[in-house]
């Protein structure tokens, strides 16, 4: 028996246990840890799950026009939801929102900001940023985004080119984590 085989064989061994301690371990946390993950998600809003597709129908103007049938279409939509008046609080959102969708230079057009009301606002109608699209909806289409039971969930909804419901943001949402989020999904789409 030549001196070397038992040191090739120690280095096989070693070298096996190498490519096979990773899949061990991976095996061992599916089985008794589930949930657990390596790492924190990177973004800053809420995924929505399951994902919900969203279209214009049943979204009108103040004045009783629909709203243009594509409008959820080709472009990402920040949706702000009211059951009632904008508050300040609303108009606050709305502003955070807006200087989001500035920061973003060149890619602002690829992004778009709905106020969706639940009805027609009261004497006092809301300070809104110019780029923001008025709407009022039916109780049916609000119902897309009430996550715990109605009323709608206060926050913010980002919606996807093709329609999606995809995420949601707080009410008082920090306006670098709702960038960072807008700036990686605008640098991996090739749609919007």
């Amino acid at each position: 028996m030549s001196p070397d085989r038992p040191r090739t064989r120690t280095l096989l061994l070693v070298t096996f246990l190498i490519f096979m301690l990773p899949v061990a371990a991976a095996w061992l946390l599916n089985v008794y840890a589930p949930g657990w993950r390596p790492f924190g998600t990177v973004n800053h809003g809420t995924l929505v799950r399951p994902v919900r597709q969203l279209s214009a129908a049943g979204l009108h103007h103040l004045d009783g026009r629909p709203l243009d049938a594509d409008f959820l279409s080709g472009r990402w939509t920040l949706v702000h939801v009211a059951r009632g008046d904008c508050t300040r609080s609303c108009e606050q959102a709305l502003q955070r929102s807006s200087q989001v969708r500035q920061a973003l230079g060149d890619d602002q057009n690829r992004v778009q900001l709905l106020l969706v009301l639940a009805r027609s606002p009261g004497a006092n109608s809301p300070q809104l940023p110019a780029e923001v699209q008025l709407a009022a909806a039916s109780d049916d289409w609000l119902a897309r985004f009430s996550f715990a039971g109605p009323p709608p969930d206060p926050g913010v909804y980002l919606v996807d080119p093709q329609g999606y419901l995809m995420m949601r943001y707080s009410a008082d949402v920090d306006r670098r984590g709702m960038l960072s989020d807008l700036q990686r999904l605008l640098k991996i789409s090739k749609i919007g």
